[in-house]
């Protein structure tokens, strides 16, 4: 049956309100891009790939290493490297992997982190065993010749690297950090004597016969106090394939990595002390969008001995470039 004509008009007018307040509910909450034209993936899975969109994600975070090269020679060597360390290498201190003296040029890639965003950037979170940490900053360190593409020190003759930093503390203990079986970074205490940090004026000094990531830290105290799990609350299409979490801590120099569970679909940290101000940060890839979300909160346990506490963050779309101006500023 043909409607009239101004029945048809208030029929057109009407479906075309419809489909626009349809249409900015979806705006709403979540617009599917060129990269990811079949809508977002609310998939969560146990084992992560690394052709993940969270895979690309971290690599484009990373920091890029400072190069430095010098010549070892049979003295003291003693080199600035762009990173801000200071070096002192010994002749005998560098060796091949069959543990054969190392003499020529030298080529030192490096990395100090002191910032908060910097461990975020570098998946380098400051806990060990569950356990938090406070950090005195973050050293990677690695050597190669241009005969050997990797070089190790000698356990007795160990090297020094020493870097300025403030409000230094004397606990400070000698880390390494490594990759568990999880696939989850941790720093482990090192029991070998030869391995110190020594406070020093405004500066660390390390003492080392390892090399690649090493941290100066010291176990936050937290006997006594009541602990709790923080844990994310997401919009869907915010997955562990394709999302980074953690925790911040505002006042001192820590970083809680919340991993992902596919049962429960939330982030969460491990156990942390109650009554610290903390900012969760969240970074997502969606296509070829990235978001970046973060709620400033106190941590609280309900009075539990451990607690659980919940955090809400919304991530927004936001340019990489200003994602990681944030960070530089966290």
């Amino acid at each position: 049956m043909k409607l009239p004509r101004i029945h048809s008009i208030l029929f057109t007018g009407l479906t075309a309100a419809l489909l626009f307040s349809s249409c900015q509910k979806d705006l709403d909450v979540f617009v599917p891009d060129s990269g990811q034209i079949t809508g977002p993936d609310t998939s969560w899975y146990n084992t992560i790939s690394s052709t993940m969109p969270v895979t690309a994600l971290k690599n484009v975070l990373l920091i890029p290493l400072h190069k430095d090269s010098f010549q070892l020679n049979s003295s003291v060597n003693t080199v600035h490297l762009a990173s801000g360390i200071q070096c002192l290498v010994s002749s005998g201190s560098v060796l091949t992997s069959s543990s054969q003296p190392v003499g020529g040029k030298v080529y030192v890639e490096s990395l100090l982190l002191k910032k908060k965003g910097h461990m975020i950037r570098m998946g380098t979170p400051t806990t060990s065993d569950g356990k938090l940490l406070v950090s005195g900053g973050e050293i990677f360190i690695r050597l190669r010749s241009d005969s050997f593409p990797q070089l190790q020190l000698a356990q007795n003759n160990p090297i020094l690297l020493e870097y300025a930093d403030i409000d230094v503390s004397s606990q400070m203990q000698y880390f390494n950090g490594v990759v568990n079986s999880s696939g989850q970074f941790n720093w482990l205490l090192n029991t070998d004597s030869s391995n110190q940090v020594l406070a020093l004026q405004q500066a660390y000094r390390v003492i080392t016969n390892q090399l690649n990531w090493i941290n100066c830290d010291y176990f936050l105290d937290t006997a006594g106090i009541q602990q709790t799990i923080v844990s994310t609350v997401l919009p869907a299409q915010f997955t562990n394939a394709n999302t980074i979490a953690y925790t911040v801590f505002n006042n001192i120099r820590s970083v809680a990595g919340m991993y992902g569970n596919a049962n429960t679909k939330k982030f969460s940290s491990g156990k942390l002390p109650v009554n610290k101000l903390v900012t969760v940060v969240v970074i997502s890839k969606q296509g070829d969008d990235y978001y970046l979300g973060h709620e400033t909160v106190t941590t609280s346990a309900n009075g539990a001995a451990v607690g659980s506490q919940q955090v809400a963050v919304t991530p927004i779309k936001t340019p990489l470039n200003n994602i990681i101006t944030y960070l530089e500023n966290l």
